[in-house]
């Protein structure tokens, strides 16, 4: 659950540091892309899956995923309302 976030902060850091990450925060709030930044950020979840999937450990690639589909339903109420 904390890795699109922390995608997020790596969208930050290769965008947009010039700014302070308060104003980056208020900015994407703002602007209303906050949604679309913490997608990006749902990328993270993807290398994750996979490095899991490839140890075979099954149980911790299916947390990953269940994550990821809440991160995908709450950026589709987003999107949609």
């Amino acid at each position: 659950m904390i890795a699109p976030f922390l995608g997020s902060l790596v969208f930050y850091f290769l965008f947009f540091n010039y700014m302070q990450l308060d104003n980056f925060i208020n900015h994407i709030i703002n602007s209303g892309t906050w949604v679309s930044v913490l997608s990006l950020g749902v990328i993270l979840n993807l290398s994750i899956f996979i490095f899991f999937y490839r140890r075979e450990d099954d149980r911790s690639a299916r947390g990953v995923l269940a994550a990821t589909f809440i991160y995908a339903f709450v950026v589709i109420y987003f999107k949609a309302f």
